[in-house]
């Protein structure tokens, strides 16, 4: 609330709409290199974005998941999750991209972790700078007016899409310097960034026991999506190299608030947990009783694979296709009746929509 009394507060449609933005093509370039299966719906970033070594997608998630009329006002964003991979500044960031699929354009935004500094003035971080590893944001999932980004091991931060700041209107704000972030001087800079969105609370794990990928270790959270078959929830996943993991799905409260259903104790719990069909998986979603799951285990050296399975007491009747390198998160976009992911590879980088019929 602090940052916000003094730099412009914004929601979703201003970096939409910027006519600044960098501009993508919806097409076949990418997708071929990609190794995109041909029925799919590919969207190329600009060359600077899919050539980049420092930057790496990874989550995904659509206005399908967050709205009933799969609109944000005359809109119907894509959202796309980065990590910063390199050891230079923005080193051990995380980003969304925005991108407007009327117009092909689209907008980075940096994720950042709000707090007072040592003078008592309303500053922020990246939301990865305090740890060693960062935040691979691995997933993303976007219900109501709030947006779900995975942190692995930490657990779950929560972003308000409403509260997004534009540095570029605000007197006190600047574009500039590509070298500072947060609160210098009276001046706020994120990185060169025009478009900072604050974190606006987390679910954490109320305990830490055993080994991730184990029956009774802490979960981990890999991967997210938004299940908007009969009662609302947000679905999570871990990615495991050697084992199966878990995958849960935590009933979320109504679009209105966004946030999950809590007890009196302030404690999300999950509906529903079970075993994952394979190890190596980076993504899942499920619609109408199917259930869909990306997996890569050969660190993009190879295509990946799209696993469609049905649960009952377990997954069931496993179909494999064959799908691009390095293939993500997922995100079904119902009105489409398309899954959608990210090739993360630099040179072989492209999101697609594949037609699923069930979705």
């Amino acid at each position: 609330d602090g940052i916000g009394r003094t730099l412009r507060t914004v929601d979703v449609r201003v970096p939409l709409n910027d006519p600044r933005s960098p501009q993508g093509t919806w097409g076949r370039p990418c997708a071929r290199a990609a190794g995109v299966p041909s029925d799919a719906k590919a969207f190329c970033f600009n060359t600077a974005d899919s050539l980049t070594t420092e930057w790496f997608p990874q989550g995904v998630t659509t206005v399908s998941e967050a709205r009933a009329d799969k609109r944000w006002a005359k809109e119907r964003p894509l959202l796309v999750s980065w990590y910063d991979e390199d050891n230079r500044e923005p080193d051990r960031s995380a980003r969304v991209t925005f991108i407007n699929t009327r117009t092909g354009a689209y907008q980075h935004v940096l994720l950042v972790w709000p707090y007072r500094d040592a003078q008592g003035s309303p500053t922020y971080e990246p939301i990865g700078q305090a740890s060693d590893t960062g935040v691979h944001a691995g997933g993303l999932a976007w219900y109501g007016n709030r947006l779900y980004v995975a942190d692995t091991g930490s657990g779950i931060r929560v972003f308000d899409l409403r509260r997004i700041f534009d540095l570029r209107r605000s007197e006190n704000g600047s574009t500039k310097r590509r070298d500072l972030v947060g609160l210098h001087g009276s001046t706020y800079h994120a990185y060169g960034y025009r478009y900072v969105m604050p974190q606006v609370l987390s679910y954490v794990p109320s305990k830490q026991s055993g080994e991730a990928c184990t029956s009774v270790g802490t979960p981990t959270h890999s991967w997210l999506s938004i299940d908007n078959g009969g009662r609302d929830a947000l679905v999570t996943g871990e990615w495991c190299k050697n084992d199966r993991g878990r995958v849960a799905q935590f009933p979320l409260t109504s679009p209105a608030t966004g946030d999950l259903q809590t007890d009196t104790k302030g404690q999300a719990i999950p509906s529903s947990v079970a075993r994952l069909p394979e190890s190596h998986i980076q993504g899942g979603a499920t619609a109408n009783g199917t259930w869909w799951f990306t997996r890569n285990e050969s660190a993009g050296k190879r295509p990946g694979e799209l696993l469609e399975a049905e649960w009952s007491n377990g997954f069931k009747r496993v179909q494999r296709r064959s799908i691009s390198y390095g293939p993500e998160d997922l995100s079904c976009w119902r009105s489409q009746r398309r899954m959608w992911t990210v090739a993360e590879q630099p040179g072989r980088r492209a999101v697609y929509g594949l037609p699923t019929p069930s979705c």
